[in-house]
């Protein structure tokens, strides 16, 4: 169990990682990082570790802590994946949800909500995990969590490090987190397979068109939600 002090010093790099302040150019030592946070190495590794599960960093031994690459078709691959996974989870938590269940994931999808209000980047990404980490043990396929969990935060850092110096949010989202559960609660199957694949191509922010053509424009027979 991670404790909290390196906790802290993980979800400090967590958002240096996702908003490009620190890139796979970055240099990472464990004792210029113990001196800026003023703690022991042993606390900076075990954040680093938890870096390292997310699929974030990579620990080469001597070498020492690098800062991961995604490229384009990585990053399509992690999109259709997502959606795969999504497809399938939204069917079943539509056939066997619970109140309770709907309840809890309105109130992430609030949460959600109140951070992007806030423009708070970090908060967003981890607004959007738990909500969807949330649906998926919900629909009976926890196996999926942590696929799903690291996906996530690579498409993330990837969309939000690309846009770091023109940051444009968007003020409506159709295919938000709050019309798929209305779907869910209607029993439209077909909507709500139709947003939650949108889902997966909608973005937080708008995104630059050069991203759209190399990257989402190659998802071929999946409702964009693309806006930019």
């Amino acid at each position: 169990m991670t404790s909290r002090k390196a906790h802290g010093v993980y979800k400090k790099l967590q958002e240096r990682i996702l908003i490009g302040d620190l890139t796979s150019e970055s240099p990472i030592t464990e004792q210029a990082l113990a001196e800026e946070f003023g703690c022991a190495q042993s606390t900076i590794r075990e954040a680093l570790l938890r870096l390292q599960e997310d699929g974030l960093v990579d620990r080469r031994g001597y070498q020492g802590t690098f800062v991961t690459h995604s490229g384009n078709d990585e990053i399509l691959v992690m999109i259709r994946l997502r959606m795969e996974i999504e497809a399938v989870a939204v069917q079943r938590f539509l056939e066997g949800y619970t109140p309770e269940q709907i309840t809890d994931l309105r109130a992430k999808a609030d949460t959600y909500n109140v951070r992007r209000r806030d423009r708070d980047r970090l908060g967003v990404s981890d607004a959007d995990v738990d909500f969807h980490l949330t649906l998926l043990e919900a629909a009976g396929m926890p196996l999926l969590g942590p696929i799903l969990r690291r996906t996530l935060l690579h498409l993330h850092r990837f969309i939000v490090s690309q846009h770091r110096d023109n940051l444009v949010w968007i003020d409506k989202i159709e295919a938000s987190h709050e019309a798929i559960l209305d779907a869910v609660e209607r029993r439209d199957a077909p909507l709500a397979n139709r947003l939650i694949l949108q889902h997966g191509t909608t973005n937080t922010i708008e995104v630059k068109s050069e991203i759209y053509r190399t990257v989402f424009s190659r998802l071929k027979g999946v409702p964009l939600g693309w806006t930019g």
